[in-house]
């Protein structure tokens, strides 16, 4: 189960985000009062995502440009020219060039 970023949310969020504890970073978190709404009997309806469909979670540095990465790749204009690039980069860190060009 993942969250999307994306929400249509009932008026009951806002009573739920006024009774939620500052979570990570001392923020209250809209997860928390969603979460919350739920196990007060509220309704959530979600997407499966079909077989074929990846789901990115970029909430790290290491998990983003993992993301941006794969989507550069795929990319009909520019992915073959980056694809060349990290492989020249790839095959030139052997050799302790950690040059910038």
């Amino acid at each position: 189960m993942a969250v999307a970023a994306r929400y249509v949310l009932s008026p009951r969020i806002f009573d739920a985000l006024a009774s939620t504890e500052p979570g990570k970073g001392g923020e209250i978190q809209l997860t928390d009062a969603i979460r919350r709404v739920l196990a007060d009997g509220g309704r959530g309806i979600g997407i499966r995502l079909q077989s074929s469909e990846r789901r990115f979670d970029i909430g790290n540095f290491g998990s983003y440009f993992r993301a941006f990465t794969e989507f550069a790749l795929a990319d009909p204009r520019y992915g073959d020219e980056l694809r060349a690039f990290v492989r020249e980069r790839i095959d030139s860190a052997g050799d302790g060039d950690a040059g910038c060009s």
